[in-house]
């Protein structure tokens, strides 16, 4: 009965309930503890797939309590499993992580390699929500690893799952092909399987992929089968978010009230099963539609909301958790392993002991008198350890005072980020209905300045040194954001990069990048104004431990012949003028060249400062 009721797992969840409480009935009725599990366990999965959370853990939790023994651990890694997935959709991820990690340790215990699978898997997930891409491709890597070679329908249908979520990886970049290909070959594999709960994420999916081609009417009918599959199963999660996904396709085709009534029903119902990241999504929408119809203070509500989820479920202490509940479980899986090396060197060791037994009593005698002497060692060890004792925790109380200090100030960079963000979103907004094209761009200009300032708090409190900012990873940011704002996603003006990993500290980071920001925001609304292709060259030299040279060129229409740059007369030009010099260097334009390059020399006012004994 209880593997009737998985069959009806895939396309009927109110049979599969219905069938497991038959089941449930008949193991109770005869004391068959391990079908009691099992039942729990199949609850705890058919209320997972309904989206309601709280009653698979109750139902999981009593299964753990009757395999209090461990006596069935293949069962105990499915409970562990599923609380895992049931905290992951409830964006706890430090109680994902953690069931996750139980649940690994016991399936590399049993080699059960589909199940060491599918937790990679759903570990993988959880790296994608902290955005950590490295940490997330390489558990996919091990997913796919642990089945390869496995010629079964399990691990056919796992592959294609993973190969889905790699898949949103290529949609998150805005490579709509690659991403349209692999889903393509899911959602054809899933239909002919008819599995509606697959189904309806490859419908989901493609309607995600559609969206971003701006194919409005096929991302509208995939997502309206996905929700269709959703209902049909009562999957609450996944109504939520197409509902809410469908608001997003109704707002980009402006159709206003439809998108604010299904973004509305996507909010109620995650607000309902208590699923934060669909629930700041929907606030996040709901700001830009407030904004469309000129409600700006809803808008504002909406976003401040949508910033303050954010911040309840990405910090630095919930990352810091994670994080350390996998060291943790590396650590432990090393040194089970040094402990079965030890073991076998143990039993070495004895084998030899016979033929080492006449050496040892030789060395006995030896070592009596040299006891002796070790007790006078002792004493003095003992004294010295004492002093030495009290060294290492005067220096733990610094160590833990710094790492206080550090924390708190990764939290100043990321609140100074949010509110520079919370401007430019505003300022966005605001230029949404501005028709005088000199204002709008000056909002534009103003809203790169605090997107410039914005970024450098972002690497900053994301750097793993939090005193230095990695200016390649910065500029590349930065020109991402202005190469959208000026040229939007058709963009055929390339940026190149080169700054040999340089990097400086927070007083010379901000005003070099505000001296970027407006050096490359000229060459968009100039010399790419009326061409369409080129290029910008961003280049960064170190003359000395102190100086640097900064070029910025590019190949698109020439200045005007009576511009003179010592005298610039547009804000801009003024501000790197005066950006230059607080750097105590520079700025020129370089001549006789056969692209319009600007020269900045400055010094690394840190490295400055130590050299002049300030």
């Amino acid at each position: 009965m209880i593997k009737i009721s998985r069959v009806y797992t895939e396309n009927d969840l109110e049979k599969a309930l219905s069938v497991q409480k038959v089941a449930m009935h008949q193991a109770q009725r005869i004391g068959y503890q391990l079908g009691i599990i099992k039942s729990y366990n199949n609850f705890g999965k058919i209320y997972l797939d309904r989206s309601d959370f709280y009653d698979a853990i109750n139902h999981v939790d009593l299964a753990l309590k009757i395999n209090k023994n461990r006596a069935y651990k293949d069962d105990e890694c499915v409970s562990y499993l599923i609380k895992g997935q049931c905290y992951l959709f409830l964006n706890n991820f430090p109680e994902s992580s953690k069931n996750l990690t139980k649940a690994l340790q016991i399936a590399e215990q049993i080699k059960d390699p589909i199940k060491i699978a599918r937790i990679y898997n759903n570990i993988a997930i959880i790296y994608n929500k902290q955005e950590k891409l490295e940490e997330e491709q390489l558990n996919y890597q091990k997913a796919l690893q642990s089945i390869n070679g496995i010629q079964s329908p399990a691990a056919e249908r796992l592959r294609n799952i993973i190969s889905s979520n790699i898949a949103l990886n290529y949609l998150d970049q805005k490579q709509y092909d690659k991403a349209l290909t692999i889903f393509q070959r899911c959602f054809e594999y899933e239909k002919k399987l008819n599995y509606k709960t697959n189904l309806a994420g490859s419908s989901r999916s493609l309607s995600k992929v559609y969206l971003g081609k701006k194919e409005y009417s096929k991302a509208l009918e995939y997502a309206q089968n996905a929700l269709e599959l959703y209902t049909q199963l009562g999957n609450k999660s996944g109504q939520a978010d197409v509902y809410r996904e469908i608001g997003v396709i109704y707002l980009k085709t402006n159709q206003l009230q439809d998108a604010l009534d299904y973004t509305q029903k996507g909010l109620q119902l995650s607000t309902k099963i208590g699923e934060l990241e669909s629930i700041k999504f929907c606030y996040e929408n709901l700001s830009k539609i407030h904004s469309k119809l000129n409600n700006y203070k809803e808008a504002y509500t909406n976003q401040v909301l949508f910033k303050k989820m954010s911040d309840s479920m990405f910090n630095s202490e919930i990352n810091d958790k994670v994080t350390q509940i996998q060291m943790t479980y590396e650590f432990d899986k090393k040194q089970e392993q040094l402990k079965r090396l030890q073991n076998e060197k143990d039993t070495k060791l004895k084998s030899e002991s016979n033929k080492q037994r006449n050496f040892l009593i030789a060395i006995a005698m030896t070592l009596f008198f040299l006891s002796l002497l070790t007790i006078g060692i002792y004493f003095n060890l003992k004294s010295y350890k004492k002093q030495k004792n009290i060294v290492e925790q005067q220096k733990e109380q610094i160590q833990n005072s710094l790492t206080e200090k550090e924390t708190l100030l990764r939290e100043i960079h990321h609140r100074v980020k949010n509110n520079l963000q919370i401007i430019s979103s505003l300022l966005n907004m605001q230029s949404e209905d501005i028709e005088d094209q000199k204002v709008l761009l000056s909002i534009q200009e103003g809203q790169s300045r605090v997107q410039a300032m914005s970024l450098i708090h972002q690497n900053l409190y994301q750097s793993e040194h939090i005193d230095k900012v990695n200016i390649e990873n910065y500029f590349k940011e930065l020109t991402n954001y202005l190469s959208t704002m000026y040229k939007g996603d058709s963009n055929s003006v390339k940026v190149t990069i080169e700054t040999s990993n340089i990097q400086f500290d927070f007083d010379t980071a901000i005003p070099l990048g505000l001296i970027v920001n407006e050096l490359v925001s000229n060459a968009y609304k100039h010399a790419f104004s009326n061409k369409k292709e080129g290029q910008i060259s961003i280049q960064i030299n170190a003359i000395n431990s102190t100086d640097y040279q900064l070029l910025v060129s590019n190949d698109g229409e020439k200045l005007p012949s009576n511009f003179d740059w010592n005298k610039p007369k547009s804000l801009g030009m003024k501000l790197v003028t005066i950006l230059s010099k607080q750097l105590r260097g520079s700025f020129s334009l370089k001549e006789n060249e056969p692209n319009t390059t600007f020269e900045v020399l400055f010094k690394d006012l840190k490295e400055f400062q130590k050299a002049s004994g300030k």
